[in-house]
């Protein structure tokens, strides 16, 4: 910061020596605040990293216990063309047949034809979808067509029926649509206007024979056979757990099957359901290799080289060491209450390198997943298994009080007391520099002074 002009009288230029002057004196206080921050900033990113690593263990922990990843089922339909299938972890595995007799659809009626132009008159239109009635009041100066499907679109009590207008050759029709499938969303309309209002024409009731409107399109409700004797209907086109855990998303009729351009009659469809071996093999594969990069990231973060000298950022750290012994210590003790074929991860062919990473012996494993498919979820993702256990065990050093969240809030203390620091030195600096300057500009003006007095007795002397 400079303060006031060069000196004028005595030649000096004040601000740069006393910047120069200044900054001999901070800039030993400035690198030692800037080291130490460094540092800090090197350890805050290295508990980052350590932290990072094992939470990608815990919320694959997580998964396997909450989302049953380790007890997938695989589903297949072999006509994907007449319906797909999903499965959870409850299904049976076996093979059904399915025979879609009938596809839910939703409820569409149309009215006779009109004037589009024509002004219906004042009156009330009280529309069912189903158990839900809302009553549309038509007033005389908005009763066009378009006024009436606005109306009754715009209700706020409108539980789902679609107004629309079509145009032919002879006129507008009213189209009213259910946006729900099923048997129990027929629509009905009820309307209270004169006998001669246009509006008459747009009564409906599927009760009754006659009819202003006209059914377009039948609610019907989705139906299937099962194995050839569970008959199951649904009102939407998903058949949800008709075979235990098992949902089915018709697409087509049986009897709509193609077969080289002819129609294949009562050719049912085939669901296998089965354990997903494949998929189970490959999340405990992931597990395997999370670890392994958190025993990289530790070693990387830990490590000290005697020959080079180099070291890690937690050279030293007990947090490594203490969650690395933990973690070994889970992964060799057998879980108690699980199943007897699988109590250790060893038992499912993972075992520790003498490196300290973890292997797969896939033969094991699969031989594991062949035999007891079940007992292998059981062993991870049971209420006190070995997934819980993980969990639990790294959530104590990373969760909000673990060990490694009260290593970074004492390092962001430590950044908080060097920021306060650099603030005071900051302040010092100010005051030093002000102090130096006015010693500067004193000197300067005796100097002044005295080379004044000096040109006066010069002036008096003979030449």
């Amino acid at each position: 910061m400079n303060i006031g002009a060069a000196g004028t009288a005595s030649g000096l230029d004040i601000n740069s020596m006393v910047n120069k002057i200044v900054d001999a004196e901070r800039a030993p206080k400035e690198a030692r605040i800037n080291e130490r921050r460094d540092n800090v900033d090197v350890s805050i990113s290295a508990y980052g990293k350590l932290k990072s690593s094992l939470n990608d263990m815990k919320f694959m922990m997580a998964d396997f216990r909450r989302n049953h990843t380790l007890s997938a089922r695989s589903v297949s339909s072999d006509n994907s063309d007449i319906l797909t299938a999903s499965a959870s972890h409850e299904a049976i595995p076996g093979k059904y047949s399915v025979k879609v007799e009938q596809l839910a659809q939703p409820h569409k009626i149309v009215s006779g034809t009109f004037d589009e132009e024509e002004k219906m008159g004042a009156g009330k239109l009280a529309i069912s979808l189903g158990a839900t009635q809302f009553d549309v009041e038509i007033p005389e100066d908005e009763s066009e067509i378009l006024d009436v499907v606005r109306l009754i679109n715009r209700h706020p009590s409108n539980t789902g029926v679609l107004a629309s207008v079509i145009k032919d050759d002879v006129g507008a029709r009213l189209v009213l649509s259910a946006d729900k499938s099923g048997e129990a969303n027929n629509i009905k309309v009820r309307v209270d206007a004169p006998v001669a209002s246009t509006l008459q024409k747009f009564g409906f009731n599927p009760n009754n024979n006659i009819n202003s409107m006209s059914e377009m399109q039948k609610a019907e409700d989705a139906k299937v056979v099962i194995d050839g004797l569970a008959v199951v209907t649904s009102d939407t086109n998903t058949i949800e757990d008709a075979i235990k855990g098992v949902d089915l998303n018709l697409v087509a009729l049986t009897d709509s099957a193609k077969a080289e351009g002819e129609a294949t009659k009562n050719k049912d469809v085939l669901v296998d359901v089965g354990y997903d071996r494949n998929a189970v093999g490959g999340a405990i594969e992931q597990f395997v290799n999370a670890y392994n990069q958190f025993y990289t990231t530790s070693r990387e973060l830990g490590k000290f080289d005697p020959e080079t000298q180099e070291k890690g950022p937690l050279v030293g750290d007990s947090i490594i060491r203490t969650v690395d012994n933990q973690l070994r210590a889970v992964f060799s003790t057998p879980i108690e209450g699980a199943p007897e074929s699988v109590t250790t991860l060893s038992e499912l062919g993972i075992t520790t390198t003498m490196e300290g990473r973890l292997e797969i012996d896939y033969d094991m494993l699969d031989k594991q997943l062949e035999k007891n498919f079940a007992d292998v979820g059981e062993f991870f993702s049971s209420r006190d298994g070995f997934a819980r256990k993980v969990e639990d065990l790294i959530h104590a050093h990373t969760g909000i009080t673990g060990s490694i969240k009260g290593r970074q809030d004492s390092l962001n203390d430590q950044i908080t007391r060097l920021n306060s620091e650099q603030t005071k030195l900051d302040r010092r600096m100010e005051s030093v520099q002000k102090r130096t300057h006015d010693q500067f500009t004193a000197m300067d003006s005796a100097m002044g002074q005295m080379k004044s007095q000096l040109n006066s007795m010069m002036s008096m002397m003979p030449q």
